[in-house]
């Protein structure tokens, strides 16, 4: 007796060739417009990431010696990428037993430093007062992170804020 052949076929089960080269060919695509925007956006974060821990560094400085009553100075060591904020005693040298080194994140570094009215350093160590009235000395940090991305950090004179900027300005 037969039975009825519907939803049957004779064809064995499974993909052909030219089926899996077609999806093969889909995800490559998809892959190679993902993964660029995917490795930019880690770029960014770290670049961002330092950007914030340098910017709390100086929010932290300036609030300390304004509700100290006393000096505080921000150290940045240019070659080893890291900086700590410090009080100054009275002989104005800084109390290395609190001190909490900070480093940039991955692969960000310090470009250059210009404390006005200095010269531009790129290298060696570079002191920023924060005085208790709450003025702070001048200075634009240039940040660089992977990818040629920069950030430009710049500390106002008056009131010790700071300013965070995309790209390199001056």
């Amino acid at each position: 007796m037969r039975t009825c052949a519907v939803g049957r076929s004779n064809k064995p089960p499974g993909f052909t060739l030219v089926e899996l080269a077609v999806v093969l060919l889909v995800l490559t695509v998809f892959l190679g417009l993902v993964l660029p925007e995917l490795s930019s956006a880690l770029f960014r974060s770290d670049l961002k990431s330092s950007t914030r821990r340098l910017a709390g560094a100086v929010a932290h400085a300036r609030n300390q010696a304004m509700l100290e009553g006393r000096l505080w100075e921000l150290v940045l060591d240019l070659d080893a990428n890291s900086f700590w904020a410090a009080a100054l005693d009275e002989s104005a040298s800084a109390n290395l037993d609190s001190i909490k080194k900070r480093t940039l994140a991955g692969d960000v570094r310090f470009m250059d430093v210009k404390k006005l009215p200095e010269d531009t350093k790129i290298n060696g160590l570079v002191s920023l007062h924060f005085h208790p009235k709450g003025l702070a000395e001048p200075a634009v940090i240039h940040l660089a992170g992977p990818g040629d991305r920069i950030q430009t950090l710049s500390i106002k004179a008056f009131n010790g804020r700071l300013a965070v900027q995309e790209g390199y300005v001056d």
